[in-house]
């Protein structure tokens, strides 16, 4: 805070900012503020009720005495709630061989790797079997859409901005550039959900240690 004082307080004597230019500025990121401060509440509050039955069953283990084989199943439903969150898989049989895959990697790969992936894993004998097919690239392609128009609106509302500096308001080149961030993150957010080639070669490199280990 004190060094965007010192930046404003700069500006002001250099003649490169106006009061009113710093005015507006305040009172464009006053409810900016507000509102970051908003979607945090809402995520936090998000994040309680995706706990909540998280948090119902592990209260069940810790405040009853439950028998043998309903504290089993109760035990279970956290594992799987837990590996779904870790591998965005609800099948308990991915699940089971995607997490001991997890283990016997997990110096080469992170805990979420598989989630890129989630949609063509498929079980077949007991092995993790990547099916790339035509609905991988398909889906792959539609990620691919999606993160090219972001970065194409990212793009035009900077080249917006520049163009008609002296059309546009002050108030409306902010909102052009926040804009622009915004499309710009998600931009990012959809590239990382297309899986790189190098990340499949890997894929295939640690699925082919499950018949390697297998015939020793």
């Amino acid at each position: 805070m004190d060094i965007l004082n010192e930046w404003l307080r700069a500006g002001v004597s250099s003649g490169l900012l106006e009061i009113k230019q710093i005015l507006l500025f305040i009172f464009i990121a006053g409810p900016l503020v507000i509102i970051i401060r908003k979607i945090r509440e809402i995520i936090a509050f998000i994040n309680e009720v995706r706990n909540s039955k998280l948090n119902e069953l592990q209260h069940l283990l810790n405040s009853h005495k439950l028998p043998k084989e309903e504290s089993i199943c109760i035990k279970d439903e956290i594992t799987r709630i837990i590996g779904y969150r870790m591998t965005g898989i609800a099948d308990v049989a991915r699940q089971q061989v995607i997490i001991r895959l997890l283990v016997k990697h997990r110096f080469l790969i992170s805990a979420d790797f598989f989630k890129k992936f989630r949609s063509f894993l498929v079980v077949e004998d007991s092995f993790l079997v990547f099916k790339k097919g035509i609905s991988y690239w398909v889906e792959n392609g539609m990620y691919g859409l999606f993160s090219l128009q972001f970065l194409f609106f990212s793009i035009t509302s900077i080249v917006l901005s520049i163009n008609k500096e002296g059309v546009i308001p002050v108030w409306g080149h902010f909102i052009l550039y926040f804009v622009a961030v915004m499309m710009f993150l998600f931009f990012i957010a959809f590239a990382r959900m297309i899986p790189r080639p190098g990340e499949c070669k890997l894929l295939d490199k640690i699925l082919q240690t499950q018949y390697n280990n297998s015939s020793e």
